[in-house]
């Protein structure tokens, strides 16, 4: 069995074209490995940076949060370092989706439930290569008790009969949703999302430096190719930015015949964006 942490992000698309950026995203842990890494990201954040016991960490921490008032620039980046360290050291696996709403007539709620739709079939693919099954584990909504319940009977539809293209056989139960500053592995669901939206979002000033940690834990396609895979841009016609992203010379497809360069002509961000 595998676990999956889950999380939600936003961000300003600040490159030509860009509209917001929604994303969902979040990480495997094995049982095994769960405690040991609780464990770790609370010596890192209480013992090393004198974090409060009750302090949540976040990628984009509230005003007047104690991380906002106290814990800044090279501090906060090195304390997160640390942080996917751990999670890299520990075996973690890393898929998010982020969806390009200027590109798109799909926006908002609708946007986000295609976002979903990706990430259960990622996540379902990973587990069936691994023949294992898995439980998610997701940030609350905010909003009401019944936005909450919107939430979670959306997700047992897709749970209970899968999508289009993959089966409901390898989703144990329904999400769980719990509060996130009551649980490590969600504080660093968040941190692996909001980092890889912003650096798809063009926002790279303080995700660039830790994003290489982030790159290291995404799951890739039978060819080694993440995009795609352990990241999912959408529309199509993003391509380019897993060359800008990620670095890689192709997107590959293990049901497509071959493979096709990047960067490619006629797509946006031809060139550096």
């Amino acid at each position: 069995m595998e676990l999956f942490f889950a999380d939600d992000s936003t961000h300003k698309g600040v490159r030509d074209g860009m509209g917001k950026i929604i994303s969902f995203g979040g990480f495997f842990v094995s049982p095994e490995a769960l405690m040991s890494l609780e464990q770790q990201i609370t010596d890192i954040c209480q013992k090393k940076y004198a974090i409060p016991v009750n302090e949540e960490i976040k990628w984009s921490p509230k005003k007047k949060s104690w991380i906002y008032e106290n814990l800044h620039g090279e501090s906060r980046t090195e304390c997160y370092r640390e942080i996917l360290q751990a999670a890299l050291d520990h075996g973690v696996k890393v898929i998010v989706i982020c969806w390009d709403e200027g590109r798109t007539t799909l926006k908002g709620e609708r946007a986000f439930n295609k976002c979903l739709d990706f990430a259960f079939e990622r996540i379902s693919v990973h587990l069936e290569k691994n023949d294992t099954i898995g439980l998610m584990i997701a940030d609350r909504p905010g909003g009401s008790h019944k936005q909450d319940e919107a939430f979670l009977s959306d997700f047992l539809e897709r749970v209970n009969n899968g999508t289009v293209h993959v089966g409901p056989d390898r989703i144990a139960l329904n999400i769980l949703t719990t509060s996130s500053h009551l649980v490590k592995h969600l504080q660093l669901a968040d941190l692996v999302t909001s980092i890889t939206a912003a650096m798809v979002a063009g926002q790279d000033k303080y995700a660039g430096e830790l994003f290489p940690l982030v790159k290291e834990m995404f799951i890739s396609n039978h060819f080694g190719y993440i995009g795609g895979s352990g990241l999912k841009l959408f529309p199509d016609e993003l391509w380019n930015l897993y060359y800008w992203v990620l670095g890689e010379d192709a997107y590959v497809k293990v049901s497509m015949s071959g493979g096709i360069g990047l960067p490619r002509q006629g797509l946006p961000y031809a060139e550096n964006p």
